[in-house]
């Protein structure tokens, strides 16, 4: 599968207005800056704060990311970080951002541990 900022735009859309993400104070799809790389050692990353225009920056790895549902889970993986950018732990993995992988996945059907 091909991967645009569009597609990751609009995939983020749909899941924005979704359980749990909607209780979460998520940014507006416009707010963030998709970015699509070739990088082979990262599925995806979330950056808070670039120093420039972004506040948000969400790249997918299109080397790693080749099919849709692959996507779906490392974008959810990546708004989990930035569902906590207001706190000093939005690069972490623990206790608050497994129970938040555990919610999405239960609403969405995924495996907790593949978020």
């Amino acid at each position: 599968m091909k991967i645009t900022p569009a597609i990751l735009k609009n995939l983020y859309s749909a899941i924005y207005c979704m359980k749990p993400f909607d209780r979460w104070n998520m940014p507006l799809p416009e707010q963030i800056k998709w970015v699509v790389d070739r990088d082979e050692s990262i599925m995806g990353s979330y950056l808070y704060d670039d120093g420039e225009k972004w506040e948000h920056v969400i790249t997918i790895s299109e080397a790693r990311c080749g099919h849709l549902s692959t996507i779906i889970r490392v974008l959810c993986h990546e708004a989990i970080h930035m569902s906590r950018h207001k706190t000093s732990r939005w690069t972490h993995h623990d206790k608050e951002f497994r129970k938040r992988a555990h919610s999405i996945s239960q609403e969405l059907g995924f495996d907790p541990l593949e978020l």
